[in-house]
């Protein structure tokens, strides 16, 4: 019981040292999308260079099993283990040149950057179009549609 009172007490405190500034946000990802290099891991420029990076990150083996696979399958599959690792490498919650990239596809949550971007390897490894303007489109349509259904199912309180 005494615990649950001095979580009352200092709840106050935590909460606002957690409150965002969003001029802060701002200026770091204005940082973060002009570096070529964040924690000290190399940051693709754009799509064309992530496929080189994630050609130097896979070998042989595991370039064929992507190839074999469907490439919706491959991504649902992969965006838990390869997908998170860019997630955090590549820096796309906070923002770096490459999602800032991703972004201009309409690409611009980043679960869905890296879905995109497996996508992509994918089908650059099995010399399909890549089509990167016409699936951004999709991903950002379904995640306005996603955000509409969120947005109707809310329920507003009055008094």
């Amino acid at each position: 019981m005494k615990y649950f009172f001095l979580f009352l007490l200092f709840y106050p405190l935590v909460a606002f040292t957690q409150i965002v500034d969003e001029e802060s946000i701002t200026k770091q990802y204005e940082y973060n999308i002009q570096q070529e290099f964040i924690n000290e891991i190399y940051i693709p420029e754009d799509v064309a260079d992530a496929l080189k990076q994630l050609d130097l990150l896979s070998d042989e083996k595991g370039r064929a099993k992507l190839i074999e696979a469907d490439e919706n399958i491959a991504a649902d599959r992969l965006v838990m283990g390869l997908g998170k690792w860019m997630i955090v490498n590549w820096n796309f919650y906070e923002g770096s040149r490459l999602s800032h990239k991703l972004r201009d596809y309409g690409v611009t949550h980043p679960d869905d950057m890296a879905k995109f971007l497996i996508v992509t390897y994918h089908r650059y490894l099995s010399q399909a179009p890549l089509e990167l303007e016409e699936r951004g489109q999709i991903y950002f349509d379904n995640r306005k549609k996603d955000q509409e259904k969120r947005n109707a199912a809310k329920k507003v309180i009055t008094g």
